[in-house]
C-alpha cells in the first residue's frame, strides 16, 4: 500500500482527529436488543445445530419464496495469503458440490425455473456472504429443493482442482470489469479516511497475485473453519405456512455439523481510529472535472436501539437532508460554481458512518468551487436551517411514513426478505411500518431547527474536516494550493442562510380548462380494463390492481418522438430528456417546485423513444391528481429554461467519462449508428452533444407538448371513477390534441453488415476487453415472432456463457436480448456481449463464431432449450403481476395499436407453446454470423486518452 502524504503541507486549515479504540471480538450473529415490539408475525429461531431461521409469511407475490442465506464470513477473515479467499469460495458454491458436481447446480436450478443471475445469486462483503435464490413456486417439494441447495453450499462444495483453476479468470474477469475510474476513487478515498484499517488491506476481491497462488488446502481450510451451523441464518419470506417451513428447515438443514475447529475472530474487526484530517487527491484519466468532497469519518459504536438512540439519528437525518436540499438550490442559481451536490450520512466501515458533503465541477475553477463548499459547510455549523426548510423535511419524513404504512401490505417478498437480512446483520429490530411510524411521530412533530443545528454540529466537530479530490490528470494543483485556498475562504463571513421571499406555496396550475368530456369508454371484461376518449383528443386506458397497495402508475405517450426527430441534430433527444422535467414550468422553476412537493409522494420522469415522447409517473393514490396536475403543467408550460445547460453539460461530461474510460462504452459509442445507419440512434458524439442547445430542444419538443397526440394509461390501486375524474380536472380538459400519425419510417432499412469485425482501441480501458455481434432482424412479423426473438437470444447468451466460462475461465457478464424499435420495426435486432482478458478477445471472437454459426445450421439442442425455457416463462408470468407491465406494455398505447389487447391475452399461452423447432427456425434466418455487425475492443492502458475522450475532458474543463 502506498504511503499517505504527511498533513504538514495542510496543517494551517487542517488540525488534529479524535480517535477511538476498536472492539475486538464479536459474536457471529449480534441479539436484537430495542425497545420496538417485532412484527407479530415473524418467527425467529435457532436449530440444534445453532444455525438460525427468520420465517415470515408473506403473500405478494402469491405462490413465490424468497430465501436467503448468511454466512458471518468475508475478506476482513482473511489470513495474509488468503486474500480474496472469502469471495472465491462463494464463487465455488456454484461450480461444484457434492450433490451437483462440475457445474451441474445452474442447470438443475434452470430447469426448476430459476434463472441465473435474477433469481440465483451470491455476493461478498467484508463480513458476510449471502446467497440468494427466488423460488418459481411455493410447494413443500420446490422449498425443499431451495433448503437442499442450501445445504449444499454450507457443507457440500467440493472446491474439484480442475473447476478451481476455471474460476480465477472468472474472478480476474470480474475485477477488471469493476476496476471502473469510480471504483478506484471510492477505495483511494477509503484508503485515505482509514490508512491502516484491516478492510483496506483486505479488499473484498482479492489481490491478483493471492488469487493466482491459492491451493485447494486453503479453500478446504477456510470454508471448514468458517462455514459452520452457528454462523449461519436462513431467512424465508414468501407465500408460505410457518409451521411447514420450520419443520422444513430442521429436516433439511438442521444436521449440518461442523468439519473441523474454528478460529477465532479477528482482533482488528473493526477500525480502531479514522485518519487526521488532511488533503487527498486522486487522479485518473477516467475521470472528467473535478469532485470535491468534504468528509468527517464519525464512529458509531452499536448501542442499544431504543427510541432515545433513534432520536438524534433523526435530528441528523433531516440535518443532513436540509443541506442536501439548500445545497441542491444553490448549484441552480446565476454564477454557481458547482453542480450535482450531495450531502450524506452513510455507512463506512463497520461501526463507522461517513458525513461528506460533495460537489463537482470544472477543473479551471476549483478555487471558486472549493471556497463555495467550505463557506456553505461553515454556513450550516454557525446558523443552522431555517424553519421552512425544517418544515419541507419534516413534511416529507412524515409522508415517507405514511406510504411505508399504506403501501406495506404488498411489499414484495424479496424486498423483505433484504430487510430481514439488514436485521440480522445489524442486530436491528424488524417492526411493522405503523408502528416505526408511532414510535417517532412525537419526535417529529416536536423537532426544532436547533435540535438538527445540534446533531449536525456533533457530527462535524472533533476536527477538521478531510478533504478529498478526484479529478482528471489535468487537474495539476497541489495539495498547499488546496489547503491555502480552504484557509483564505475562513476569512470570508459567513451570514444566516435566508430562502427567496416570493416563493410560491401553492402550486400555479389547478385549471388547464372546462372538465374534459368523454366521447366513449369500452369495458374490456376478460382482462378488466377500460378504454376511453376525450373529447379533446387524448385516450385513457385504464386498469385497476391490487399489485401495490395504496399505489399508481402513469404512462402517457405524448407526440412522435425520435421519429420528428430532425436527423442532421443529433443528440438533441438527450438534452430534452433533461431538459423538459429539469427547466420546470412557467411558473416555477425546478427548484421552485421542492418545497410545493413536500409531503407528497411522487416522482415523475420525461424520456424521447423511438415513436413517442413520454411522461412516467409513480405516486401515492392519494397525490393521483397533483401528478397529473404537474404533468399537464409541463404539457402547457414547459419552461426550456436555458441554466439548465449546466446540469446537462455536467451529466453528458459524467456520460461520456463513464463510456470512453471502458471497452464497453466505446462499443455502445459506435454500434447503434453503426446498426441503424441513422444519426438519431446511438450515442451522439461529443461534438454532436454538446453543440445543441435549448432553443432547438424547445423548437422541436414544445409542439409535441402543446398539441401532440396523447395516449395514456393509469394503472394501480385506484378506481375507474378516481382515475376518469383526476384525468378529466386535467389532460381531459387541455387544449384538443392532434391524431397520431401511424407509419411514418416503417421503410427505414439497417445499414448492410460489414465483412469484417471494427476493432476499437480504447485509451486508458482498463483490463477488460469487450466484443459484441448485433443481427438485423427487420422482417419480424409480429407479437408470436418477437417472443421466440427473445427466447432464441437467452439460448445464444447461455452457450457463449458455458463456453466462456469453461473454456477460457472468463466473461464475468455475459448478456443478449432482443431489441424492438417501435415505430421503426425494420431496426429491430438481436445482440450477445460479454467482457473478456485482452489475451481472449480471439478465442472468444471464435467462440461466438462457432455457436452462431452452429445455430444457425443446426437449430436449438434439447437441454439447453428446457433450461433457458422455465427461468423465461417464469419471468413472464411474473410480469403480469406489475403495475409496470400493464402501464407500460399493453396499455401506454392500447388504443393505437389495439393488438396489444390480444398480445396480452395470449402472453403465458403463446410463450409456453414455443418450440425448439421455433427457435431454429429463427436463427436460420437470421443468425448466420455474416449477417451481424461485430465489434471488438481492446485497451490501450498504458498510453494517454485522446479523441472522444479528449473531447469530453475539454467539455467537463
Amino acid at each position: 500500500m502506498p504511503s499517505r502524504p504527511a498533513p504538514a503541507a495542510c496543517a494551517l486549515f487542517l488540525f488534529f482527529a479524535l480517535c477511538f479504540a476498536a472492539t475486538l471480538r464479536a459474536a457471529p450473529w449480534l441479539e436484537v436488543d430495542g425497545d420496538l415490539p417485532p412484527h407479530p408475525q415473524l418467527r425467529v429461531g435457532t436449530l440444534p445445530n445453532g444455525m438460525r431461521y427468520l420465517i415470515l409469511p408473506n403473500a405478494q407475490p402469491k405462490d413465490r419464496i424468497s430465501l436467503r442465506l448468511l454466512v458471518s464470513v468475508g475478506s476482513l477473515h482473511e489470513n495474509d495469503d488468503e486474500l480474496g479467499l472469502a469471495h472465491f469460495v462463494e464463487h465455488m458454491a456454484f461450480r461444484g458440490t457434492r450433490k451437483f458436481p462440475a457445474d451441474s447446480l445452474t442447470a438443475a436450478l434452470q430447469r426448476l425455473g430459476v434463472g441465473l443471475g435474477p433469481d440465483n445469486t451470491a455476493f461478498t462483503s467484508y463480513d458476510h456472504t449471502f446467497y440468494h435464490l427466488e423460488l418459481p413456486d411455493a410447494s413443500d417439494a420446490t422449498l425443499r429443493e431451495g433448503l437442499d441447495v442450501f445445504r449444499e453450499y454450507a457443507e457440500g462444495i467440493t472446491f474439484d482442482a480442475t473447476l478451481l483453476e476455471r474460476e480465477r479468470g472468472v474472478i480476474a474477469s470480474e475485477q477488471a470489469t469493476r476496476n471502473t475510474p469510480h471504483a478506484r476513487s471510492g477505495e483511494a478515498n477509503m484508503r485515505f479516511l482509514w490508512p491502516t484499517a484491516r478492510a483496506i488491506r483486505r479488499p473484498v476481491g482479492g489481490e491478483p497475485a493471492t488469487i493466482r497462488a491459492l491451493k485447494r488446502d486453503q479453500f478446504v481450510a477456510f470454508y471448514d473453519a468458517w462455514y459452520r451451523p452457528e454462523r449461519m441464518a436462513v431467512i424465508v419470506v414468501g407465500d408460505i405456512e410457518p409451521e411447514a417451513v420450520a419443520r422444513a428447515l430442521e429436516e433439511e438443514l438442521g444436521r449440518i455439523a461442523p468439519r473441523g475447529p474454528a478460529r477465532l475472530e479477528p482482533a482488528d474487526l473493526e477500525a480502531a481510529a479514522a485518519s487526521s484530517p488532511d488533503v487527498a487527491i486522486f487522479a485518473d484519466p477516467g475521470l472528467l472535472g473535478v469532485v470535491l468532497s468534504f468528509e468527517h469519518p464519525v464512529p458509531r459504536p452499536r448501542v442499544r436501539d431504543t427510541l432515545a438512540s433513534r432520536i438524534p439519528r433523526l435530528h441528523e437525518a433531516l440535518a443532513f437532508n436540509m443541506l442536501h436540499r439548500r445545497l441542491q438550490s444553490l448549484a441552480h442559481q446565476p454564477g454557481a460554481s458547482y453542480v450535482s451536490p450531495q450531502v450524506s450520512l452513510l455507512s463506512g466501515l463497520r461501526r463507522w458512518q461517513v458525513a461528506s458533503i460533495s460537489v463537482s465541477g470544472k477543473i479551471d475553477d476549483w478555487k471558486q468551487v472549493a471556497s463555495d463548499v467550505e463557506l456553505e459547510h461553515r454556513r450550516a455549523f454557525q446558523f443552522g436551517f431555517t424553519s421552512q426548510e425544517l418544515a419541507v423535511a419534516r413534511a416529507n419524513l412524515i409522508a415517507a411514513h405514511e406510504h411505508a404504512v399504506r403501501t406495506s401490505a404488498t411489499w414484495p417478498s424479496s424486498w423483505i426478505a433484504s430487510q430481514l437480512q439488514a436485521s440480522v446483520i445489524d442486530g436491528q429490530i424488524f417492526a411493522l411500518p405503523q408502528v416505526a411510524q408511532r414510535d417517532l411521530a412525537d419526535a417529529i412533530v416536536r423537532v426544532t431547527e436547533v435540535d438538527c443545528l445540534e446533531a449536525f454540529r456533533r457530527v462535524w466537530t472533533g476536527s477538521a474536516p478531510h478533504v478529498f479530490i478526484a479529478a482528471h490528470p489535468a487537474f495539476k494543483i497541489t495539495r498547499a494550493e488546496i489547503a491555502a485556498t480552504l484557509n483564505k475562504s475562513r476569512s470570508r463571513e459567513a451570514i444566516a442562510y435566508k430562502e427567496a421571499a416570493n416563493a410560491a406555496t401553492v402550486f400555479g396550475y389547478d385549471r388547464f380548462g372546462p372538465t374534459g368530456k368523454l366521447l366513449h369508454v369500452e369495458h374490456v371484461a376478460d382482462l378488466d380494463l377500460r378504454l376511453a376518449h376525450f373529447v379533446n383528443g387524448v385516450r385513457l386506458n385504464h386498469k385497476q390492481t391490487a399489485f401495490e397497495a395504496e399505489t399508481v402508475m402513469i404512462r402517457m405517450r405524448v407526440g412522435e418522438g425520435k421519429l420528428t426527430q430532425p436527423p442532421d441534430r443529433p443528440g438533441l433527444d438527450l438534452l430534452a430528456n433533461i431538459s423538459v422535467t429539469g427547466g420546470g414550468v412557467g411558473r416555477h422553476s425546478a427548484q421552485e417546485m421542492v418545497p410545493l412537493l413536500a409531503g407528497r409522494a411522487l416522482r415523475v420522469g420525461f424520456n424521447v423513444q423511438s415513436d413517442a415522447c413520454t411522461f412516467t409517473a409513480r405516486c401515492a393514490k392519494r397525490d393521483l391528481a397533483f401528478t397529473l396536475q404537474v404533468i399537464a403543467a409541463h404539457l402547457s408550460d414547459a419552461a426550456f429554461r436555458t441554466e439548465v445547460m449546466r446540469d446537462a453539460r455536467a451529466s453528458f461530461s459524467s456520460m461520456y467519462s463513464g463510456l470512453t474510460s471502458s471497452t464497453g462504452g466505446m462499443i455502445n459509442l459506435h454500434a447503434m449508428r453503426a446498426l441503424t445507419g441513422d444519426r438519431r440512434f446511438g450515442t451522439p458524439t461529443a461534438d454532436e452533444l454538446f453543440s445543441r442547445t435549448i432553443a432547438e430542444v424547445k423548437e422541436w419538443i414544445a409542439p409535441q407538448l402543446t398539441g401532440g397526440a396523447i395516449e395514456m394509461s393509469v394503472v394501480g390501486d385506484v378506481t375507474w371513477e378516481e382515475a376518469l375524474a383526476a384525468v378529466a380536472e386535467t389532460i381531459g380538459a387541455l387544449p384538443d390534441r392532434a391524431s397520431r400519425r401511424v407509419g411514418n419510417n416503417v421503410t427505414a432499412q439497417p445499414a448492410k453488415p460489414p465483412t469484417k469485425p471494427k476493432v476499437i482501441l480504447v485509451p486508458g480501458g482498463g483490463a477488460q476487453g469487450a466484443i459484441a455481434w448485433y443481427w438485423p432482424m427487420p422482417s419480424i412479423a409480429d407479437v408470436h415472432e418477437e417472443r421466440r426473438c427473445r427466447l432464441l437470444a437467452e439460448v445464444l447468451k447461455e452457450r457463449c456463457r458455458v463456453r466462456l466460462r469453461e473454456e477460457l475461465g472468463a466473461a464475468y457478464s455475459t448478456s443478449a436480448g432482443f431489441d424492438e424499435i417501435h415505430g421503426f420495426p425494420s431496426l429491430s435486432y438481436c445482440y450477445i456481449y460479454a467482457e473478456v482478458a485482452p489475451r481472449h478477445l480471439d478465442a472468444a471472437v471464435r467462440i461466438f463464431e462457432q455457436e452462431a454459426s452452429s445455430l444457425s445450421r443446426e437449430g436449438v439442442q434439447e437441454d439447453e432449450f428446457l433450461r433457458v425455457r422455465q427461468p423465461f416463462l417464469r419471468s413472464r408470468a411474473d410480469d403480469v403481476r406489475l403495475n409496470s407491465y400493464w402501464a407500460g406494455t399493453v396499455l401506454s398505447d392500447a388504443q393505437q395499436y389495439p393488438e396489444r389487447l390480444e398480445y396480452a391475452r395470449t402472453r403465458n399461452t403463446d410463450s409456453a407453446a414455443i418450440t425448439r423447432d421455433d427457435l431454429s427456425a429463427l436463427a436460420r434466418r437470421y443468425l448466420a454470423p455474416a449477417n451481424s455487425f461485430k465489434f471488438v475492443a481492446a485497451p490501450l492502458p498504458n498510453r494517454p486518452a485522446s479523441g472522444s475522450a479528449t473531447e469530453a475532458g475539454k467539455a467537463a474543463r
